[in-house]
């Protein structure tokens, strides 16, 4: 991870906060997705599940396998991200940024292992199956390499 593509994550995250925020305001927190749930609603879910596949991939690979818990498990409870948790995945993907520009300016020795507990707090926050959906990708990249 870079700080380019800190920033590159960066900028997934604030369209997935623009999604979840659509989601929210049209349908409310707590929407439970169903067959018979509007076509509109079923557009912006996908759309949140691509974006949260699109900010896994771009995390590396030992992210995706330890993700860790700084918040509750919204996914056991709603079927999309809210906007809190969005917001809390913005303020760390923040943090990245900080940790890899600080890296990137003072680049003596191994990265700090902030850069990679950032990015697992960040995998911590996705839901599940879109990290698994990302792992797949990433491991079919690996194997053409």
């Amino acid at each position: 991870m870079n700080t380019v593509a800190a920033r590159t994550v960066a900028a997934h995250v604030a369209e997935l906060i623009e999604f979840a925020s659509i989601f929210q305001a049209r349908y409310g927190k707590q929407y439970r997705m169903k067959p018979g749930s509007p076509a509109e609603a079923w557009n912006i879910y996908n759309a949140i599940l691509d974006k949260q596949v699109t900010i896994a991939s771009l995390l590396d690979y030992p992210a995706l396998e330890n993700p860790l818990q700084r918040c509750p498990q919204w996914w056991k409870y709603q079927d999309c991200i809210d906007i809190g948790t969005a917001s809390m995945m913005a303020t760390e993907v923040s943090h990245l940024i900080a940790a890899c520009a600080w890296f990137e300016a003072e680049s003596v020795g191994e990265p700090s292992p902030v850069i990679l507990s950032a990015q697992q707090v960040i995998a911590g926050m996705l839901q599940p199956n879109t990290i698994m959906l990302a792992q797949d990708g990433q491991t079919a990249l690996r194997l053409v390499s």
